[in-house]
């Protein structure tokens, strides 16, 4: 459940109001983009040595977001065609309380969604940290991803477990190709180096393989519109995806991955 923290602007960009006005000079640039790699070294460290340090997590995140791989990604999403209607529009849609979705029938994805978030802690993941004079499409991008990344829990059957935020981090991989995601899970893999597998937990190499499967099969997550089928079932947009046959072998205990196949899981 990572995405968020330290604002920034690399050196050497002309800000103003409403969006960029001046390029930075090639020195600037690289110059900038060294000092962003170097926080982001010492972020991986950290990760590497414990994934549940989230403040560095959040820091890699939002520092990765300046680089010219995420560029190309936003770029990329902002021409996908199936994103494109939603990204013209900034949809949002409705987004009822959780006690409102948790009242929907038993196996909707209302009803998942919201038990799936209240056994993760119930506390909905900050606004991005973007740099000053990002636009709006790529402002709706950001935001739309960050606020359906439990959504996308929920229907890849990924739990709140670092085994399941990893597979999630590989998911993004495929389906948005952010390089804040490629390096979680750089660091997640060399964690299960340095410590071996989790006893209890998914293996954190396979529940990767399990979220670069997933992505790469999934239809587009980001041109989902979840909140006209609330009251759906998820097993129907798993179906609709096409992951429904990946989800049925995820590497996670049943009522970890997902909330409605088990008893007393969060409803």
């Amino acid at each position: 459940m990572l995405d968020a923290s330290s604002p920034g602007t690399p050196g050497g960009v002309a800000l103003k109001k409403g969006g960029r006005v001046g390029s930075p000079t090639p020195f600037a640039m690289r110059v900038g983009l060294r000092r962003e790699l170097l926080h982001i070294a010492t972020d991986l460290s950290a990760l590497a040595d414990n994934p549940n340090d989230l403040p560095h997590g959040f820091d890699l995140l939002t520092r990765s977001y300046r680089t010219p791989a995420a560029d190309a990604a936003r770029a990329a999403l902002r021409s996908d065609p199936a994103i494109q209607p939603l990204v013209a529009e900034r949809y949002w849609g409705p987004w009822p309380t959780t006690e409102a979705l948790h009242a929907l029938p038993p196996g909707s994805l209302g009803h998942g969604y919201a038990s799936w978030f209240a056994d993760a802690g119930g506390r909905p993941l900050p606004d991005p940290v973007l740099e000053p004079g990002t636009d709006g499409d790529d402002l709706w991008l950001h935001q739309r991803v960050r606020h359906t990344h439990d959504l996308w829990h929920v229907v890849s059957g990924c739990p709140p477990t670092v085994a399941g935020e990893a597979a999630l981090s590989a998911i993004n991989v495929m389906q948005l190709r952010w390089p804040g995601s490629a390096m979680l899970v750089g660091a997640d893999l060399m964690h299960r180096c340095l410590e071996g597998p989790v006893a209890g937990e998914a293996d954190l190499g396979v529940a990767v393989a399990y979220g670069l499967e997933l992505g790469a099969s999934s239809g587009p997550l980001l041109a989902q519109r979840w909140e006209e089928g609330w009251d759906r079932p998820l097993a129907q947009w798993r179906e609709q995806l096409g992951i429904a046959a990946i989800v049925d072998r995820a590497p996670f205990a049943p009522a970890a991955a997902d909330p409605e196949r088990a008893k007393g899981t969060g409803g």
